[in-house]
């Protein structure tokens, strides 16, 4: 396959443009994004009123409007940042996490090693989004009303952190075994290299490609996370909890979830009773997912269908015997020319 660059590589580049575009518009609405009041009603000239909240998908709403009348479109921006950015923030502590103790744990005598395989392999069959549910919900659901919101998003993402570092730190381990068996490891700890400077020399090189494609994998399996807690009324950001109605015969109260951030997520939980009288204001957020994952997925494709790394990687790996062919090669012109002027 020919080898090409970064920016000629559509798939990769379509991605990372679309996320960026997604990233930027969140943080300037975020900045200059004035408070528009919603209206509920629409009226035509005459001032007679045509349509009522939620609207249809339109010319002055293009993703349809939630129950307020709030515009999709500004939702979904205002909730971006709050879910592609703090997937993307969740993905890179992941792997800068794993990686450090991935070393570690390849430093490590084997009988460690193996207890810690042991344990970790488990997590492989663990219902990640049912251990991250339990985790989460009483800060984010249950206890709302006594945390603040910074609470309410940095402890989901330390608890999305630190419930897959164990199988992202043995996989790094893993790599780090197989490369080490690599004949030119051997050549270099004969050479008297340490065991730093073959990490960061030799093992480290072919690491990292594979670590950027894991971190964008990560980011999608972040998302799909979201997603999933959402249906589960737990929203990064917090959830907003109202009452609905109450039956003054019983006392009962009917109560429904709003997302306090606008993400994703909870923007499709919220308004899934909705699904079949109004379909747009589910389908509007699930494009959004749908769309970034396309794009998480073509940025891996771009990168596993090209050999990016392939020219840095040889370039750091010269294995031993062209240097030995062409030491011997010197030493036989050398006899020669001896010989000649004897």
């Amino acid at each position: 396959m020919r080898k090409t660059s970064l920016l000629r590589n559509f798939p990769f580049v379509f991605g990372i443009v679309f996320l960026l575009l997604v990233l930027v518009s969140s943080s300037l609405y975020s900045f200059y994004g004035s408070e528009v009041q919603p209206d509920k009603m629409l009226y035509d000239k005459n001032g007679n009123v045509i349509a009522l909240a939620p609207f249809a998908p339109s010319f002055k709403f293009p993703l349809g409007s939630d129950l307020d009348g709030f515009s999709f479109v500004y939702k979904l921006i205002e909730g971006a940042k709050y879910t592609v950015g703090l997937a993307i923030a969740v993905a890179f502590f992941r792997i800068v996490f794993s990686f450090i103790f991935g070393y570690f744990l390849y430093r490590l005598p084997s009988s460690l090693r193996n207890m810690f395989s042991g344990l970790a392999n488990t997590l492989h069959y663990a219902p990640v989004t049912i251990f991250t549910y339990l985790l989460i919900a009483p800060v984010v659901l249950n206890f709302s009303w006594s945390y603040d919101v910074s609470t309410k998003i940095l402890f989901p993402m330390v608890i999305l952190i630190g419930i897959s570092i164990p199988v992202l730190a043995l996989y790094v381990q893993n790599e780090l075994d197989a490369i080490s068996k690599k004949e030119y490891i051997d050549s270099a700890k004969i050479l008297g290299g340490t065991g730093f400077h073959l990490f960061r020399k030799h093992l480290a090189p072919f690491l990292y490609p594979k670590l950027l494609i894991l971190f964008v994998q990560q980011v999608g399996q972040v998302l799909i996370i979201f997603a999933h807690l959402g249906l589960l009324n737990v929203f990064i950001g917090g959830t907003d909890v109202r009452v609905m109605d109450v039956d003054f015969k019983t006392g009962e109260t009917t109560t429904q979830s709003f997302s306090m951030t606008n993400e994703w997520a909870g923007l499709i939980a919220q308004n899934f009773p909705y699904a079949q009288s109004f379909p747009w204001m589910v389908l509007a957020p699930v494009t959004a997912f749908a769309l970034s994952i396309l794009a998480i997925n073509s940025i891996v494709y771009g990168l596993t269908n090209r050999k990016i790394f392939k020219k840095r990687v040889e370039k750091k790996s010269i294995p031993p015997k062209t240097v030995i062919l062409e030491q011997t090669q010197f030493e036989f012109n050398g006899s020669n020319h001896s010989s000649k002027q004897g």
